[in-house]
């Protein structure tokens, strides 16, 4: 007997078959990749742009807080202080009554600047500008205490007393001295002020001040042990001690003003100045006044630089935002006029100088295009994204105007830009100058 056994057949696939089966693969891939890389590139714009469009904002949003937060620091005198606003200060020591010289002058110091050329000062990025303000963030009117007029000596160190009572009910003299101290020490130096200013309540006039000793010894007992020096209307009251100077030939006060308060002035503690400005890319801040000879630390960057670099630390300024290309202000005169627009730079003939409003602080009828006529501020900024767009889709082109600087010498490139503005009116100077 005898049996048939099949041998089975071999398993698996020819290879015609894993041929067609890769091309098959290969097509779905490149059908898969004709929409992913697409939609991934486009993705990556969108990210680039949006960027652009939030540190623009964030930069205008903060601007207009900080301006809506700028003060004169007095409401009743017409016309107000310009503090608020300084586009310049005098610098130097006088003998004798009458006024300080006004501004722009010998011995004047610009702290506000329109176009800055950075290669021949270095103070900020070409074209830029920077805005100089006073901000009272936390305000304790303090008066001044003593028996003879104000300012007496005004030429020399002396030594005052200020009546400040914060910590004092229930009395705690620590803390109350402590707290004047929080309020007005200079973070980089703690034995002296940051710039105060004093403020005469009737007249407006002003100075700026600085503590130079804040006296620790003296003032053990603010509130418990009232110094028998501290005489306020007659009355004995809660006083701080310290020695100031708030004239000598390094300290800056405002030009035109007069040298001494006909009334007893407030000493505004918590007041700070600001200034703004844009350094290679970045957004900065100064916790003070802008100083030409300390602040010209921005250097240009190198020819041919595309990306702005890594922050550079510098004394006295902090980052605020980064990818920032342009910063402009536009100064509101109460006349209705805008300055400094597409087209129009404020000039010499208008009593100004560099494109900034003319300051001077003399009792009377101010110019029309003086610091004190500047009821508000347009901010526009130029931001741009972090990279350039990769790859083609997007045509070169360069940065664009803003306000009075048109940069037609930049380079064209790929980056994204937007462009923010924001009007921001100074507070208080709304109802009349």
């Amino acid at each position: 007997m005898s049996r048939n056994c099949d041998k089975p057949g071999a398993a698996g696939f020819t290879l015609m078959e894993v041929l067609v089966v890769l091309a098959c693969l290969g097509m779905i891939l490149w059908m898969a990749g004709q929409l992913l890389f697409p939609m991934r590139a486009a993705a990556e714009r969108q990210r680039l742009q949006v960027e652009a469009r939030q540190t623009a904002r964030s930069a205008t949003d903060y601007m207009g807080f900080v301006v809506r937060g700028a003060t004169d620091m007095n409401d009743a005198a017409k016309p107000r202080n310009p503090a608020a606003l300084l586009p310049y200060l005098w610098r130097g020591a006088t003998t004798g009554a009458g006024n300080f010289p006004t501004c722009p002058g010998s011995d004047c110091v610009q702290l506000s600047y329109n176009n800055v050329d950075q290669g021949g000062t270095r103070f900020a990025s070409d074209g830029t500008d920077i805005i100089t303000l006073t901000a009272a963030q936390v305000t304790y009117p303090v008066r001044l205490d003593s028996a003879s007029a104000w300012p007496s000596p005004f030429d020399n160190s002396a030594v005052e007393y200020w009546a400040f009572s914060v910590a004092c009910s229930p009395a705690n003299d620590a803390l109350n001295f402590s707290t004047f101290k929080d309020l007005t020490k200079d973070p980089d130096n703690v034995n002296q002020s940051i710039p105060l200013l004093l403020v005469d309540p009737a007249s407006g006039t002003w100075l700026t001040y600085r503590i130079t000793d804040y006296r620790d010894g003296s003032n053990t007992q603010t509130c418990t042990n009232k110094d028998p020096g501290c005489i306020l209307v007659g009355t004995n009251v809660s006083c701080i001690q310290v020695s100031g100077d708030p004239e000598n030939a390094s300290n800056l006060n405002p030009p035109g003003g007069p040298r001494a308060f006909p009334n007893l002035p407030n000493l505004v503690v918590g007041s700070q100045f600001r200034a703004m400005r844009v350094c290679n890319g970045w957004l900065e801040q100064k916790e003070g006044l802008f100083d030409p000879a300390n602040d010209a630390n921005c250097d240009p960057l190198a020819a041919g630089t595309v990306e702005f670099p890594d922050y550079v630390a510098k004394a006295g300024w902090s980052p605020l935002l980064g990818n920032v290309e342009d910063f402009q202000i536009a100064y509101i005169f109460n006349n209705g006029e805008t300055w400094n627009g597409p087209g129009g730079t404020l000039l010499a003939a208008q009593g100004c100088t560099d494109g900034v409003p003319s300051f001077n602080n003399a009792i009377g009828t101010p110019n029309p295009y003086d610091a004190r006529s500047v009821i508000g501020l347009r901010i526009t900024v130029t931001a741009r994204s972090s990279t350039p767009v990769r790859g083609e889709g997007k045509a070169a082109f360069r940065p664009p105007a803003a306000e009075d600087h048109d940069p037609t010498t930049a380079p064209s490139d790929t980056y994204y830009r937007y462009q923010a503005s924001v009007i921001a009116m100074l507070r208080n100077r709304t109802s009349g100058i």
